[in-house]
């Protein structure tokens, strides 16, 4: 079942100019998207931050547990890869809803799976509820069939410079297909710590994680990402 909360890091609580939303993948922990949400909340004034966990939360399991529960996330995960909508999709359309009611900005940004989840829960918004202008970040998320409308001029895909294995995942127009032969507005390569390799480098877009480039100036991986989508979808 999915699983909300408002991140501490909000500066609003009702009638919010900003709803910023991150969706989570699968094994997920609770403060995965803090070090992201302290960025968002210096850029966006008057901002609610969501957190949202359409396959749960990966919190005190370990074991032979965290292996059932990765097998079913993964499930869940190839079920919303080839189908236009879920119950996932629309219970974190139905959240969003409930909080972003009044919003004059509302920014969806998913990890992994989540960034599925995201862009699908923003097409849901529009098509049920007439919201307008949602715009949608997928980091490190795999490819999905996309139809060619132009919701997706609102879409950017965003990766690291290292190869990701599940950005490798899938594609974005189905072969032979009329319909599905979209992309995403913007796809985009940003450097990420190069110090963190395969799955590390996976699971750490949305950290802190500091590093120095080749030209001794100082990075953060979370503050890089967040400075890039600001920039290209600036506070209103």
């Amino acid at each position: 079942m999915t699983e909300m909360f408002v991140s501490s890091y909000s500066t609003c609580s009702i009638k919010c100019r900003t709803v910023v939303c991150f969706f989570a993948g699968v094994l997920t922990y609770r403060n995965n998207f803090e070090d992201a949400a302290s960025e968002v909340a210096r850029r966006y004034p008057n901002a609610k931050i969501l957190m949202i966990f359409p396959y749960g939360k990966a919190i005190g399991i370990s074991g032979s547990s965290l292996v059932r529960l990765l097998a079913r996330q993964l499930t869940q995960v190839g079920y919303d890869l080839v189908r236009e909508q879920s119950q996932r999709v629309m219970e974190a359309g139905q959240i969003i809803h409930e909080h972003a009611a009044g919003a004059k900005q509302l920014i969806l940004i998913g990890h992994s799976a989540g960034g599925v989840i995201a862009y699908k829960a923003g097409l849901y918004l529009e098509e049920k509820f007439n919201y307008r202008g949602i715009h949608v970040f997928a980091v490190g998320c795999p490819r999905f069939y996309l139809k060619d409308i132009p919701y997706n001029d609102r879409f950017t895909y965003i990766t690291g410079q290292n190869p990701d294995r599940i950005t490798r995942i899938g594609s974005w127009r189905k072969p032979g297909s009329r319909v599905y032969r979209g992309r995403p507005g913007r796809e985009i390569q940003l450097d990420f710590n190069p110090d963190h390799q395969g799955w590390r480098f996976h699971a750490s877009y949305f950290l802190k994680s500091a590093w120095t480039d080749s030209n001794e100036a100082f990075h953060t991986n979370s503050v890089d990402l967040i400075s890039k989508i600001h920039e290209l979808h600036p506070k209103k």
